[in-house]
């Protein structure tokens, strides 16, 4: 991927011209990324065969090897690249104090680009990391929120070209949750299933990806809203079935009641409902729903509901009881009251 292609990386890592790099964090799918833009800015097309070494940190190759790879001039070419994976286990114990690898950390190469990929967050309180994060390009990748994962997929559709409609974004997200990888392999059937220039929206989303989890959430969500203990207990032992844990499924229910503390703020300071929808994160198509759920609770009712959340969150961690029945004594107490009507 060129510059022009991902600028925000570009920006991020220098345009690759640094001589050292970091690339660590949870988010291994934005790690690989950051590293496959990364790989032909240094190389620039030139053989790799003579001009990069690879190193795993999981071999235990001397790091003597790395430094001696490091201080290698290129061959027919302006750069090398030194590529050292799954660096994590360096910088623990022993090896990260290095002292020829601490010296060459302190003064690089010009003609070198020595980068470490890890697969998770890295020690920070070693030498070798206090060192590269004075001297390298220190990136950390992480996963973006629930709340942020819609601007993300925005961003992502216009890297490629494309526009992807809020809708369609939001569903997308719902369908697939915080896995980056799914998120991005969804988005690159969805550019070659909407001609361009067509924007990709809500019915391309229902049509090609799966959103099985989408309408579970979203239906346990509504169903909690709309006080219909029914439906809450059924959608929430749809989603234990197929595995989400409690306390997952707690959050998504938890973020559903700030989401109507925050539509009630809004529509008493004179928002119609599509603003309180907008201002509470709702995305366009659930907004009339949504207008609807913000009349079954009073504003005290749904801060006796944030108390009641954190009431269950402490006994899920804490508590012997059997999760199933600790999220169905949450769900009644939260149904409970004139608006709990059953409904098909």
């Amino acid at each position: 991927m060129s510059a022009a292609a991902n600028p925000l990386l570009a920006r991020t890592l220098k345009n690759g011209e640094a001589p050292l790099y970091l690339l660590h964090g949870e988010a291994t799918f934005l790690t690989r990324r950051a590293f496959e833009w990364l790989r032909p800015k240094v190389t620039g097309g030139f053989a790799e065969d003579f001009n990069l070494d690879r190193f795993d940190a999981r071999d235990k190759t001397p790091i003597d090897r790395i430094v001696d790879a490091a201080r290698t001039l290129p061959m027919m070419a302006p750069r090398r690249l030194v590529w050292v994976k799954n660096a994590e286990v360096m910088f623990t114990g022993q090896g990260g104090n290095n002292p020829a690898l601490l010296r060459y950390i302190e003064k690089p190469d010009a003609t070198t680009c020595l980068v470490f990929t890890a697969n998770d967050v890295v020690d920070r309180r070693g030498k070798l990391y206090k060192a590269l994060d004075k001297a390298a390009v220190v990136w950390e990748a992480r996963t973006p929120p629930e709340r942020e994962l819609v601007p993300w997929i925005t961003a992502q559709a216009v890297e490629r070209g494309r526009v992807i409609q809020p809708d369609a974004a939001h569903l997308l997200a719902d369908a697939v949750g915080r896995d980056l990888a799914g998120l991005d392999a969804a988005l690159e059937r969805l550019c070659l299933f909407v001609e361009v220039p067509a924007p990709i929206g809500l019915k391309h989303v229902e049509d090609t990806v799966p959103h099985t989890r989408a309408h579970s959430v979203w239906e346990l969500a509504d169903a909690v809203a709309d006080r219909n203990l029914g439906l809450a207990l059924a959608h929430a032992h749809e989603l234990l079935g197929q595995g989400e844990p409690a306390l997952k499924i707690l959050g998504l229910i938890a973020d559903r009641v700030r989401r109507l503390i925050l539509g009630r703020a809004a529509r008493a300071n004179g928002a119609s409902v599509q603003e309180a929808a907008q201002a509470a994160g709702i995305p366009p198509f659930k907004a009339n729903d949504f207008g609807r759920q913000l009349q079954r609770y009073k504003g005290a009712e749904l801060l006796q509901a944030l108390e009641r959340l954190a009431a269950a969150d402490w006994q899920l961690k804490r508590s012997k009881l059997d999760d199933e029945l600790l999220l169905e004594s949450l769900l009644m107490d939260l149904c409970a009251g004139e608006a709990n009507h059953e409904r098909a």
